[in-house]
């Protein structure tokens, strides 16, 4: 097959898999046409063929990419192009994120070239810490010293070695006479907290007591790399930088302190009772260690966590262990001491419910409850539940006519962005969307969120209706799409569709093609290892990894996978849902020691992601029932008791 043939084939196979995109600027013959050529011209540019590029991005006028084109020609011949042009094409580009980008190569060949007023002219923020630095070099050059050293110390106060592109911005503080030793302190400290020891021996050697601040910083490295032994020593008699009661040395103890709780609660306690008489800790310092020690042993669901909270403050981990306790008492306790916008969420208000109802004040309970169901989430529907009531859905549609998503599926952000989809140019869609979100109104964000769903983009359509705090359009945030698959697999699996979808939507938001950071990839974020080994046992291998990126192949693994989850767990929803987001090797170390209610369960999984996940899935198991048109499933039928781990 030739090339052109190749090219030709991909832009209509691309069509062919985006049917209901339309495009009103030209006929569907002639953006075929265009798109073709597109990609000859890049293809052109990235083999070096500039004739040929210059010749075939001229029939392109009238194409939403062309500027696009431009932009990578621009990109690697910045020495070779004058100023003028490229101010003049961030001009007629401002709104794209290849404007941004060419800017910020501008930059850098600017700065080393030393055209500083320039620099100072295009400059547009956000830019990275080494172009920040550049500016305020580019601002001294210029003679703008006030606004330079109005700016510096924003950007010394970090936790990190910082570029050499700030040293001259630095040096004028300095010289100044602005670079004060409470400055250097406060970036020891940063750089301390950060592990930066290096730095922050570094920094030390500016202070007039740079033999103290040396030993103090020492003191700290190994207070982190060994706070049992060097806790252990505390209070001593010998002359030691941690028996002096300083702020520095209070530090160290706490941060020690927090390291040593990580591997034992019970040593980080001992050594907190036995040490803390000898210092003058503050209340609020006392509080915080008292906390330190109190939600690692909370997170471990260990018996002694209330007793190592002490008096301090409530916090969300102090209600939870309260709650794997059961002692309800304590959970009022706890959420009555949480602040105001904690304390009127639904998540504790439900337990506040939970715990009047268990206390016996039923008709407290049921108020509690009621002044929640209202809202559509996890603890609104448990609520409902408690009250025999059905769930309030509040679905809102976007309100909409075409004539106005004509109008506004015709701005040239708009046909980019439809183009980079179409086109299957991923990354560059992704930042074409990005930009939109960071500059359009709700309104226009709830408009280009209907525009995606019809092109069936509806893991972006989900993002920009997040950007636009709009939840209640149902119909584009919780699709049924994929529906003949989820239909098949759930009938084989014996696995609910209404889950199934649910765990698609928060692994993807149905995203045929997502990959994660680390490697999990398709509609239900199937690790290779884990998508070779079902693949295996249901008897029909993975022959490649792309088979992953193929949205039936995928729910089917995924479908069989979580199957399997639900059998090695219990036979429990709850517990095969967390399974598949933190793997069963966690989860089985998560169980209780005897049965335990699903809801506290959920509210005690260690792992923020796990815990929300899991929530998320059950709640919206619920909300596709309803986009299903079923009968609704009441969640406390999908949270059977959690039961202790087998012997």
């Amino acid at each position: 097959m030739t090339a052109l043939k190749w090219i030709l084939w991909s832009s209509l196979y691309l069509l062919y898999l985006s049917p209901t995109i339309t495009f009103a600027t030209t006929n569907s013959t002639a953006l075929t046409k265009q798109r073709i050529i597109f990609q000859q011209a890049k293809n052109a540019l990235e083999t070096n063929q500039i004739s040929r590029f210059h010749a075939l991005q001229s029939q392109l006028n009238d194409y939403p990419l062309q500027p696009y084109l431009e932009y990578l020609y621009l990109r690697h011949r910045l020495s070779q192009i004058s100023n003028a042009t490229i101010i003049q094409f961030l001009s007629e580009n401002k709104d794209t994120f290849y404007a941004e980008r060419l800017r910020s190569a501008w930059l850098d060949k600017l700065a080393k070239t030393k055209q500083w007023q320039t620099f100072l002219d295009i400059y547009h923020p956000p830019q990275s810490v080494s172009r920040q630095c550049l500016r305020l070099q580019a601002l001294i050059a210029t003679n703008q010293h006030e606004l330079a050293l109005k700016d510096t110390p924003e950007l010394w106060l970090s936790a990190k070695s910082l570029p050499s592109s700030c040293n001259s911005a630095f040096k004028l503080w300095q010289d100044k006479g602005l670079l004060t030793n409470e400055f250097r302190r406060q970036r020891i400290q940063l750089a301390l907290l950060a592990d930066q020891y290096s730095l922050a021996l570094y920094l030390a050697k500016s202070l007039p007591d740079a033999t103290q601040a040396k030993a103090e910083i020492l003191s700290w490295q190994k207070m982190h790399n060994n706070p049992l032994t060097s806790l252990r020593a505390l209070p001593s008699s010998r002359s030691n930088i941690l028996n002096q009661d300083t702020a520095m040395s209070r530090d160290i103890i706490e941060h020690g302190i927090a390291r040593l709780a990580r591997k034992s609660t019970n040593q980080a306690h001992q050594s907190w009772q036995r040490i803390a008489p000898a210092y003058s800790f503050s209340e609020q310092e006392k509080d915080r260690i008292q906390s330190s020690i109190g939600k690692r042993a909370a997170l471990s669901r260990e018996d002694r966590t209330l007793e190592f909270y002490g008096d301090a403050p409530a916090q969300p981990w102090r209600a939870r262990a309260a709650l794997w306790q059961q002692d309800w008492p304590g959970v009022q306790r706890a959420i009555s001491s949480l602040n105001y916008d904690d304390k009127q969420s639904t998540r504790w208000q439900y337990w506040l419910g939970r715990s009047q109802e268990e206390l016996g004040d039923k008709a407290a309970a049921d108020s509690t409850y009621q002044g929640i169901i209202m809202q559509r989430d996890y603890y609104a529907f448990l609520a409902a539940d408690k009250l025999s009531l059905p769930y309030q859905m509040n679905h809102n549609p976007i309100i909409s006519t075409e004539a106005g998503l004509d109008i506004i599926s015709q701005q040239p952000a708009i046909l980019r962005l439809k183009e980079f989809y179409a086109l299957n140019m991923t990354l560059e869609a992704r930042r074409q969307a990005y930009k939109l979100i960071q500059t359009r109104t709700s309104r226009e964000l709830q408009l280009i969120a209907t525009l995606t769903h019809r092109w069936s983009w509806h893991n972006q359509t989900i993002a920009l209706l997040g950007k636009a705090k709009y939840w209640d359009a149902l119909d584009l945030r919780f699709p049924v799409v994929y529906k003949s698959a989820v239909l098949k697999e759930g009938k084989k699996n014996n696995l609910d569709p209404a889950w199934l979808l649910g765990v698609i939507r928060q692994e993807s938001a149905f995203n045929a093609h997502a990959r994660s950071r680390v490697g999990a990839s398709g509609l239900m974020q199937l690790m290779p290892k884990t998508a070779t080994l079902i693949a295996k046992l249901i008897k029909q291998p993975l022959k490649k990894q792309s088979e992953l990126l193929n949205s039936n192949r995928n729910i089917q693994l995924g479908s069989a996978y979580l199957s399997k989850m639900y059998n090695d767990n219990q036979y429990n929803p709850v517990l095969a849902t967390a399974s598949y987001n933190a793997g069963p090797h966690r989860v089985k170390k998560w169980l209780p020691k005897k049965q335990l209610a699903a809801d506290i369960w959920i509210e005690n999984i260690p792992f923020n992601e796990t815990r929300k996940y899991t929530s998320n899935v059950l709640s919206y198991a619920a909300i596709f029932e309803h986009q299903l048109k079923r009968p609704i499933t009441p969640l406390h039928k999908r949270m059977p008791a959690i039961d202790p781990k087998k012997p």
